[in-house]
């Protein structure tokens, strides 16, 4: 990677990131289809595929040799490992909102080169506020720098997730724990949007945000975002989130990192054991 690529690819990134705004916006008011994916919950418009396919032939266009990675599926070309640099791209994050409130719905870009984040950007086109980051270069809102510096016990915090409802977690009694968290912190939220509530964490409107799975171009480049703020992502169990690959979000103030983790790991053994003794009963 050239001194000046870094830059280069995040201008590019943000000049991509604000040009699929600004249409989003403008089909948001036009006749589009919805159609499922997996289920009534789960949308994906004519919309995403348009804003997905421009994307695509914005980056191209300037760079040919390199990778997409996009939740739409609209790049055809080798699996995400075979580039050394790699866009991780979601055209509309938080469909739904995009559909029914028309607001808290976001465009994620990130750029990965040899397997490591060094671009995230996510705009947020009906407020006008863009969150982007690089590699050692800090991260910032607009032209305001963004850094995480707020002392945070885990009963002070206002974590977002969306874990109360997500089936899997049901299924091994996860969501029990968050429900035992939300009485612990000072508030739980949940916006519909994951890049966007990392960028918030970043921003320090939010001091944590959980998610039992997330698809790369979810937390791609919300991570970096957090990351350059201070903050700290990884997944739940601690380790460093792939790139290419679903996996379990927890980004947050540092503060009450250990805290967070704590309480879900031990909570997480307490329901293994008690799984493991009707087991055996």
């Amino acid at each position: 990677m050239q001194p000046n690529e870094l830059e280069q690819w995040k201008e590019l990134a943000i000049t991509c990131a604000k040009t699929a705004g600004k249409l989003s916006l403008e089909k948001m008011n036009q006749p589009y289809t919805v159609n499922y994916k997996t289920s009534a919950s789960d949308l994906v418009t004519a919309v995403d595929e348009e804003v997905e396919q421009m994307v695509i032939d914005m980056i191209l266009k300037q760079y040919p040799e390199h990778g997409i990675l996009g939740e739409e599926n609209r790049f055809q070309g080798m699996a995400p490992s075979e580039y050394d640099t790699l866009w991780i791209i979601d055209p509309i994050d938080g469909t739904t909102n995009f559909v029914h409130q028309q607001i808290n719905f976001s465009v994620s870009i990130a750029v990965y080169h040899k397997g490591e984040a060094v671009v995230g950007v996510v705009y947020d086109p009906s407020r006008d506020e863009l969150f982007y980051a690089t590699k050692g270069g800090g991260a910032y809102l607009n032209d305001r720098q963004l850094r995480i510096h707020r002392k945070v016990k885990l009963e002070e915090a206002l974590l977002c997730t969306s874990v109360f409802w997500n089936k899997r977690a049901e299924q091994i009694g996860i969501d029990v724990i968050f429900k035992e968290l939300a009485g612990k912190v000072r508030g739980m939220r949940l916006l519909g949007s994951a890049a966007l509530e990392l960028s918030y964490v970043a921003a320090g409107r939010l001091d944590g945000y959980v998610s039992l799975q997330l698809n790369p171009w979810d937390f791609g480049a919300g991570k970096l975002i957090i990351q350059e703020a201070g903050g700290t992502a990884t997944t739940m169990e601690g380790k460093e989130l792939p790139y290419d690959a679903k996996s379990s979000v927890m980004g947050c103030n540092p503060t009450f990192y250990e805290e967070l983790q704590q309480f879900i790991r031990s909570n997480m053994n307490l329901i293994r054991s008690a799984q493991d003794a009707k087991d055996h009963t």
